[in-house]
């Protein structure tokens, strides 16, 4: 097959965010190394076509004209919707001059910002869209009014998912919310994982963590993430252990009161901020390090969509805090191989993170070990084998 896989992110990129762009990768390495002739299409700040690790990579820099023009005369009232329309459209336009040349058999967009929306239009190939995030849900989790420019992002998400072939996600969690909820069949298929690099980097571990005994978190600290729980859970965990460090790794999102999340994690920590270290986004040669360091990971989201983070720390043999009904259910057993608490109990958190500090090593060691055993079932050979099948029953059906 010929495949192009459209995205919002890639590891290319200098801004790339994280888990859609490292899940798209490893997919698309996969299905190339299967036989398929695969390109991704991504925007960038660059333009043209590179090749990364023997993939075609189409970089799109974003022309957001006519969509300026029609923002003035709005009086920039739809800003944000009109940006989603026009990444959508300059990714179709694109496609659609590589299509010329060599038509593609089928496409994969991601859910994010509708970025295949307009390639569902006119003559196509099947296009599959798989559903990363999902504005409505995430915004129902912060109970803000929309404003009518959000209310047309969520409705331009949606309109892209019904239009699309097909629809998929990770987990059950959101495949089951979008089939009730907005009646929009979606199927649930795992994601290929592998650790990314088995090269290791110890600069910055050596740098910041040598001495030191810590837990972590990594990933976007914002509120979705449940960054706000973990901030009114560490100061009593923080006082009953003098030697314990929380660590942080990733981009800093807003929190409450006016301030970014971290300030606002470092507020509520008082007297014990001095042991709140926060670290910017690290490549994994480095941040495997960092991971394998700590004595578990913890991962407090409201609601997740079998996220990456989760997979990384399990396969690297970390003990997983993670939360019930968030999707981290459908591949931790609790007590078993990680950890699961409810979302938005702080002190259930706090209570599990002290269970987790004052385990004997043996005791990590053997849930990490059932972690990493859960995690071989993702395997990119049997992963990419199912999600090659569902391309070909998309295209039967079409």
């Amino acid at each position: 097959m010929r495949i192009a896989f459209l995205t919002t992110e890639y590891i290319t990129e200098s801004d790339f965010a994280g888990g859609l762009a490292n899940y798209l990768h490893r997919v698309a390495r996969s299905m190339m190394q299967r036989g398929h002739s695969v390109e991704v299409f991504t925007l960038s700040e660059s333009d043209g076509q590179i090749s990364y690790h023997g993939l075609p990579v189409n970089r799109i820099r974003e022309n957001a004209y006519p969509f300026t023009f029609l923002d003035r005369l709005a009086r920039y009232r739809f800003k944000r919707s009109l940006r989603f329309l026009a990444r959508s459209y300059n990714i179709r336009k694109r496609v659609q001059e590589r299509q010329t040349s060599r038509p593609f058999d089928i496409m994969q967009a991601t859910s994010c910002y509708a970025c295949g929306l307009f390639s569902t239009f006119r003559n196509r190939a099947p296009l599959v869209t798989r559903v990363s995030s999902l504005e409505y849900i995430w915004e129902r989790i912060y109970k803000r009014p929309l404003n009518l420019d959000q209310r047309i992002c969520e409705w331009l998400e949606l309109l892209a998912l019904r239009r699309s072939d097909a629809v998929y996600a990770p987990s059950h969690l959101l495949s089951t919310i979008l089939t009730i909820e907005k009646n929009i069949k979606a199927d649930c298929l795992r994601p290929p994982f592998s650790v990314e690099t088995t090269t290791s980097d110890e600069t910055v571990f050596r740098h910041y963590l040598s001495g030191h005994q810590y837990l972590l978190f990594y990933g976007t600290v914002g509120f979705l993430k449940g960054c706000e729980v973990l901030a009114h859970s560490l100061p009593r965990l923080l006082s009953k252990f003098s030697d314990l460090y929380f660590v942080f790794v990733g981009k800093v999102h807003r929190g409450p009161r006016g301030l970014t999340m971290i300030d606002y994690v470092r507020q509520q920590t008082g007297d014990f901020k001095d042991r709140i270290l926060h670290l910017d986004v690290l490549p994994h040669s480095q941040l495997y390090r960092v991971i394998k360091g700590a004595k578990a990971v913890v991962l407090p989201s409201l609601i997740d969509n079998f996220p990456n983070t989760m997979l990384e720390s399990m396969a690297l043999g970390k003990v997983v805090i993670g939360t019930n009904g968030a999707s981290f259910e459908e591949l931790i057993d609790h007590g078993v191989s990680g950890i699961l608490v409810e979302p938005h109990n702080a002190e259930a958190l706090s209570e599990a993170m002290e269970t987790v500090w004052a385990m004997s090593e043996k005791e990590r060691t053997k849930i990490g070990r059932a972690a990493q055993a859960a995690v071989k079932s993702l395997a990119p050979e049997k992963a990419c084998m199912e999600l090659e099948h569902y391309f070909h029953r998309v295209l039967k059906e079409s």
